[in-house]
């Protein structure tokens, strides 16, 4: 038998709580699937949560919406086996993922992403192109592929010994769409000594439905990362990731003068929040409610 895996889904969304389900059909025996329920459920969510723990899934409850980072916290501090797999409650992964990156883990790997690839439901429109994939948790290049949080395994050891958790500054949470606390975590599972693995031949399918491609949504989301980026204290860095990402070719990529036009919308978007983030910080100080302030 190959190293067990706890595989643990963490949702907000009352219609897809039940998709935990078929991670119950990519384990092998001694895994286990973790369900962290990031909501207050009411009856039929009740109905839900039981049948899966009939099937095996364990159920652990938030009891109410807390966020993305206190929901992955949960799942970091009370799975079963010391490497853990975050899928999110949109992806959807085969059997041959899971099994490759068990094996990554077993070969000592400390983190292991795998390629994340988009389903659309519906075609994308004009202001929609590989240069804002990221945005949906998607990747477009094979030489922009990082690990991201939809789909990714890490050592729980490793994080409980340097005392690491998602900070929960970062990520959703309600109607926020913060975002980093995965590739914040990683970072610093990386400085610890994490060794990582890519698998680019392993695919976990990342779904997109419409209301994610509208372009009142993907400048939302483009703000928020731009507060995020205050929080983490890369404002500068990443206009200039954002700028290259949005202009950069690609198979999905647009036109030259569209991918400029984009690259113009959404980096602005993102200034736009950094700057919200900068002043609502800013009065946070003067008022005396941020560490620090006088």
């Amino acid at each position: 038998m190959g190293t067990p895996l706890s595989i643990a889904m963490c949702s907000n969304r009352p219609q897809k709580l039940a998709n935990a389900a078929w991670l119950l059909d990519c384990t092998a025996v001694g895994d286990e699937v973790l369900l962290v329920v990031d909501l207050a459920p009411g009856p039929a969510e009740t109905n839900v949560l039981t049948g899966l723990a009939s099937r095996g899934v364990r159920v652990l409850s938030n009891g109410a919406n807390r966020g993305l980072s206190h929901s992955r916290n949960q799942a970091l501090a009370r799975c079963a086996h010391r490497h853990l797999v975050y899928v999110d409650d949109d992806i959807v992964v085969g059997r041959e993922t899971v099994e490759a990156i068990r094996t990554a883990v077993s070969a000592g790997a400390g983190i292991v992403g795998v390629w994340l690839e988009p389903t659309f439901i519906g075609p994308p429109s004009w202001w929609l192109s590989g240069g804002q994939y990221h945005y949906l948790g998607v990747h477009h290049t094979v030489e922009e592929a990082k690990t991201w949080g939809a789909c990714m395994a890490v050592d729980t050891k490793l994080a409980q010994q340097i005392g690491l958790t998602f900070r929960n500054d970062l990520g959703r949470r309600g109607n926020s769409l913060r975002s980093g606390e995965d590739t914040a975590f990683l970072a610093e599972l990386r400085a610890a000594g994490a060794s990582e693995r890519f698998l680019r031949d392993s695919v976990a399918a990342h779904q997109v439905p419409p209301e994610r491609s509208r372009l009142s949504y993907l400048l939302r989301r483009s703000w928020w990362q731009g507060r995020s980026e205050v929080c983490r204290s890369t404002a500068l860095s990443s206009l200039r990731k954002e700028w290259r990402r949005a202009v950069a070719p690609g198979p999905a990529a647009a036109s030259v003068g569209r991918r400029y036009l984009l690259s113009l919308l959404y980096t602005g978007a993102v200034l736009s929040g950094i700057v919200t983030e900068g002043a609502i910080r800013a009065i946070r100080r003067g008022r005396g409610r941020l560490p620090g302030s006088s």
